[in-house]
């Protein structure tokens, strides 16, 4: 049924080849960039897809049944070591800026690892924003070199 998918495949013997050369040598990079962990101890994952996110720029955020403040999710022992509770409040500050989050705990989350969702901070109804401002903590300077995202 779907055998014409293979004519999307380059080489005669129809392997696959994941040795991409430019992944590689971003691989190789990421090795050797020196992170200071003291000074931003988390990675942060920003853009994660929930189940109320979509759509938001035109949706009263009061359809949002879950999650209606867009929490940071964090693994509960990376929160113990913070002094923070489920529902607590902290600072997220990255190298462009820094904002104020609820606080979600997941024990998903790998530790040293922290999420923030995509489409909330918005202005309905010229109000406040709701939930996390994502584009206060990036910026187009540090983006990913292959998918160009922040």
């Amino acid at each position: 049924k779907y055998d014409e998918v293979w004519k999307l495949v380059a080489y005669k013997d129809k392997k696959i080849r994941l040795a991409i050369p430019e992944m590689l040598s971003e691989l190789a990079r990421l090795k050797s960039h020196n992170v200071n962990v003291e000074e931003f101890p988390f990675i942060l994952l920003s853009g994660e897809r929930r189940s109320y996110n979509a759509n938001q720029i035109y949706r009263d955020p009061a359809w949002r049944k879950v999650d209606a403040e867009g929490a940071l999710r964090i693994h509960p022992e990376d929160a113990r070591h913070l002094n923070v509770d489920a529902g607590g409040q902290l600072k997220c500050i990255s190298a462009h800026g820094e904002i104020q989050v609820a606080i979600e705990l997941d024990d998903g989350m790998r530790r040293g690892v922290v999420s923030l969702p995509h489409g909330y901070g918005m202005r309905f109804q010229n109000g406040e924003p709701i939930g996390p401002q994502l584009n206060l903590l990036i910026s187009a300077e540090h983006c990913d070199p292959l998918s160009k995202t922040p």
